[in-house]
């Protein structure tokens, strides 16, 4: 398979991982509380860091799938994610589920670690992408 035809399978697939995950994510934090029953006391709080980060890694993806990344992207992705991460948290209390601020910062933690880094390697070079400041 060519880079091309693999290019766009990728971003064929991007197109369709982002809503699809968007769509579960909402489900499992407005269904009844889940519990994952990991051995660690903050496991939560990583969870919803882990849930949020590929949020994030999907969302550029996908915006880089129609090759439309302006030069600010990252701070325009981390306002849109971090009010719906704000958003999410909030709409839980209606739903039986409790909203954490501890939580969203986590969520938030997740979303800014991932675009700094998705940043830093483009910024390298490192992802074949011509560099951009």
């Amino acid at each position: 398979m060519s880079p091309a035809a693999r290019s766009a399978a990728w971003d064929h697939w991007y197109r369709r991982a982002l809503p699809a995950y968007w769509v579960f994510l909402f489900c499992a934090t407005h269904l009844p509380r889940l519990e994952l029953g990991l051995p660690l006391r903050a496991s939560d709080k990583i969870t919803h860091g882990v849930a949020f980060g590929l949020l994030a890694y999907l969302y550029v993806k996908f915006a880089e799938s129609f090759q439309r990344r302006p030069a600010r992207f990252a701070w325009s992705a981390a306002g849109v994610l971090l009010a719906y991460a704000a958003i999410d948290e909030y709409s839980q209390r209606f739903v039986g589920r409790q909203s954490d601020l501890l939580d969203w910062l986590s969520d938030a933690l997740g979303i800014l670690v991932v675009l700094a880094a998705m940043r830093w390697r483009r910024r390298a070079g490192a992802d074949g992408q011509p560099r951009r400041p």
